[in-house]
């Protein structure tokens, strides 16, 4: 019954403030601005490239100049490039803006001392998180998933130059939702864990690109959950990108991103629990 009335609690409270739609907005206000801000940015380049200068010696300046605007304009065109950028601005800034957004739920109501009363009354901290872990994972999965499949869309839309195929945009999609889900149940677990999810969201956003940039450095690419991030945001939009020879450090990444998330649960479940104070006093035994 509490875990019932756990879910019916975070959910009508999810809905009923900024935090649902902002999620919507972090994630989906990306994908759309992304792909039209670099179709632009190539029609520029292209009508740069175009323009004939009439002095001899400005178009000798320019010329290597306009060399490599060409170069850039091919780039931009190219809708798998505009794709793996965008979805570097998805695993990063929109994550940044979700993580602010869950501050609350993340260790915010810890801090306030909202949880006081519900624990006097009798509420478990394993119904008080399930709903947590289950809800806010979820919708940043269903969200960034959508979002990326909009992306996919537009960008083979809007750009001439190397097309998405519909296979490798629903797997894009679904490693870039996994990823989004892994890094966001990592930030909950940290944040109730700690009753200090300002500080988190700076540690988690930090943490992630500096361990990411350190695995790079050690070639170390494939087999962990940052494999996800590493093949949406440019491996598999890259020519000579073969499925068959990543497929299993897909899986690998992905179980392991599982993996981690129910062991962050129990993680916040173990450390809550050893927080809990016992307001009782003991009888004396005489």
């Amino acid at each position: 019954m509490q875990i019932k009335y756990g879910f019916k609690k975070e959910w009508f409270q999810f809905l009923r403030t900024f935090r649902f739609g902002g999620i919507l907005i972090a994630i989906f206000s990306f994908v759309l601005a992304d792909p039209l801000m670099y179709m632009l940015l190539n029609v520029m380049l292209e009508y740069m490239s175009n323009m004939e200068y009439p002095q001899m010696a400005l178009a000798m300046t320019m010329s290597a100049g306009m060399e490599s605007v060409e170069m850039v304009s091919g780039m931009i065109n190219d809708a798998g490039m505009v794709f793996a950028l965008t979805m570097g601005d998805l695993c990063a800034t929109s994550l940044l803006i979700i993580m602010l957004i869950l501050m609350s739920p993340a260790g915010g109501e810890q801090k306030k001392r909202a949880t006081i009363i519900p624990a006097c009354c009798g509420l478990k901290y394993f119904n008080y998180l399930v709903p947590k872990f289950v809800i806010y994972p979820l919708t940043v999965f269903g969200g960034t998933f959508l979002a990326s499949l909009t992306a996919g869309g537009l960008c083979n839309m809007l750009f001439s130059e190397g097309k998405i195929g519909i296979g490798m945009l629903f797997l894009a999609a679904l490693l870039c939702a996994v990823y989004a889900a892994f890094i966001t149940t990592v930030y909950l677990s940290i944040g109730l864990c700690t009753s200090k999810p300002g500080v988190v969201t700076v540690l988690v956003y930090l943490g992630t690109t500096l361990v990411e940039l350190i695995l790079t450095s050690l070639d170390l690419t494939k087999f962990h959950p940052f494999t996800l991030r590493a093949l949406v945001t440019g491996e598999m939009f890259i020519g000579g990108f073969e499925l068959s020879e990543n497929i299993a450090s897909i899986c690998v990444g992905t179980v392991l991103s599982l993996v981690v998330m129910v062991l962050m649960f129990f993680m916040a479940y173990a450390v809550l629990n050893a927080k809990k104070i016992n307001n009782q006093e003991d009888k004396p035994e005489f």
